[in-house]
């Protein structure tokens, strides 16, 4: 408009499509009779023409046993117990779109932004769930043609994992700042109100209660939900000379639950995100309020520079995702308080065409409040080795999957204008699995295998590019170029392997009120390996 008044505005649309295709083994059976078959069984399996089938058995004379499962399938009985493997196939479609605008004014020493958004998010999620059981080569499942579909049962209990959800949100939010600046001194005050309406449809009818505490079970993912609130923030700076510049700010935030959240927060009924949804008790949206102090400054046209502050983050009804007993699956928890708080330090200095940096972060990321969760693989839980119990969390607990130290060091190099290269370096400690929320799980070598932590990592890569002209560039890139096997993240589960890799169910006999325990191991999400790729970039 002119040099005192500016409007801007933004419009964007977003598709994204994911289907997956995902085989699990199934944990439900670990603790079940696989081996041996049953009158009905037999009866039903010659009845479709299967012969030369053993009735008994045991883990060396079968040992990937199936026979089980293919009868209790016939049978429309517990295929959800007595197969061994799934296979989860997912829809997903999501349409994301909004607009903003926004006007800036400058009068005298303020700088006054002032604007409106509205964004919409549209969600499609279907899945089913297919029965099968593992193959010899211990990769691959056979699937076999029964279903998650109501129309087997656990326990006298309808099984049903299908979902076929639309949900649908809409946050309209109006903002303003207003930065002050006085000699040294820049004041910045700002606040920002949402308003988010999500509104959750099930289309599958004819919705089967859900008994909590049953494998099976399914209830309606209905609902309408709306989370409100106006967030505020405030800044300080003052900068007393060139190679130094002091700054303060506070802030708060909100975070409402997404579709996904709202619908997998039942420990009764947990979920392998995104596989599976249920009806759900309410979830609260997230608080967080965050202050940061630090200081910063350079020198000589940005030959140095360096970087030291300290942040405190503290979550208020943070959202969690928790592990079942169910390996690979969970639900979503408020969890009361979690804080996040530590230091971070960075340098970097240019000499010649080198330009080299540093970036160091210590964080403790911990839970506040105390709390009992479901955590059958943890030594540490309250039912006894190898079965399904609870833990404690007890307030400075370490939060899983989140390491205290965090570097990063890169090393650039400009020959010439038209030709760039770089090396970095990025490492993270070790942080603990998810499941081991109490940071006090350990392996005893017989029900529990595996360590209760993911060890710390650190991967060289490369970057490389050539400049052809204007509108040209030449590139390639080589990841973890030691080729550094690590984990990036880890969680413990149930198991049906042993110390042999050796597939046994029921490998221990019944507890006194017949329950019978199940080993657990970690599951480690393996990192990127090597990888190198390169092509030419066109921009304009």
């Amino acid at each position: 408009m002119n040099s005192n008044l500016q409007l801007s505005a933004n419009a964007y649309f977003r598709y994204i499509r994911t289907d997956t295709l995902n085989p699990n083994l199934n944990s439900n059976s670990f603790d079940e009779s696989i081996y041996n078959l049953t009158a009905g069984d037999i009866a039903a399996l010659r009845a479709a023409g299967y012969t030369g089938f053993p009735t008994t058995g045991n883990a060396t004379t079968e040992p990937f046993p199936f026979w089980r499962c293919i009868a209790q399938g016939l049978e429309s009985s517990e295929p959800v117990e007595k197969c061994d493997a799934n296979i989860t196939r997912e829809y997903d479609r999501q349409h994301n779109y909004g607009l903003s605008a926004q006007a800036l004014w400058r009068i005298g020493h303020h700088r006054i932004t002032a604007g409106a958004a509205w964004d919409s998010n549209g969600v499609t999620f279907q899945q089913t769930t297919q029965f099968g059981y593992l193959n010899p080569d211990r990769i691959s499942i056979t699937p076999v043609p029964f279903y998650a579909d109501a129309s087997s049962n656990s326990n006298g209990v309808p099984v049903d994992s299908r979902v076929n959800l639309h949900g649908t949100v809409n946050t309209p939010g109006i903002f303003a700042t207003d930065t002050f600046t006085m000699n040294k001194w820049t004041f910045t005050v700002s606040g920002r109100y949402n308003h988010e309406h999500l509104q959750n449809s099930d289309r599958i009818p004819g919705f089967i209660p859900a008994t909590p505490g049953s494998v099976g079970g399914r209830a309606s993912l209905n609902g309408n939900y709306v989370f409100q609130r106006f967030n505020p923030a405030a800044g300080l700076t003052y900068n007393p000379g060139r190679a130094a510049t002091l700054y303060f700010s506070y802030s708060e935030a909100n975070r409402a639950p997404t579709t996904i959240e709202l619908g997998c927060a039942d420990p009764d009924f947990p979920c392998s995100l995104p596989n599976a949804l249920v009806g759900d008790p309410p979830l609260k949206q997230v608080v967080t309020r965050t202050f940061e102090v630090g200081a910063r400054g350079g020198s000589g046209e940005n030959v140095f520079r360096w970087n030291a502050d300290y942040f405190f983050s503290q979550n208020y009804n943070d959202l969690l995702f928790v592990s079942s007993a169910q390996t690979g699956f969970g639900y979503f928890l408020n969890f009361g308080k979690t804080r996040r708080d530590g230091v971070e330090f960075s340098v970097n200095k240019r000499i010649s065409k080198f330009n080299l940096g540093v970036n160091y972060t210590f964080q403790n990321v911990t839970y506040q409040s105390p709390q009992s969760i479901d955590a059958a693989a943890n030594s540490a839980n309250n039912a006894g080795p190898g079965l399904g119990g609870e833990i404690a969390i007890a307030p400075g607990d370490f939060i899983p999957q989140m390491p205290r130290n965090i570097g990063k060091a890169f090393l650039e190099f400009a020959p010439a204008s038209k030709i760039f290269a770089a090396l970095n370096f990025v490492a993270a400690g070790r942080s603990y699995a998810r499941g081991n929320e109490n940071n006090l799980h350990q392996p005893d070598g017989l029900y529990y295998l595996g360590e209760g932590f993911s060890p710390g990592y650190g991967v060289l890569n490369l970057d490389a590019h050539y400049q052809i002209e204007r509108h040209f560039q030449v590139f390639v890139q080589l990841n973890n170029l030691l080729e550094h096997r690590y984990y990036t993240a880890a969680q413990l589960g149930t198991t049906p392997f042993d110390n042999n890799y050796r597939l046994v169910f029921r490998p221990f006999p019944p507890t006194p009120d017949g329950n019978y325990p199940v080993r657990t191991t970690t599951f480690f999400a393996p990192g990127a390996p090597f990888g190198a790729w390169g092509g030419i970039r066109f921009s304009f």
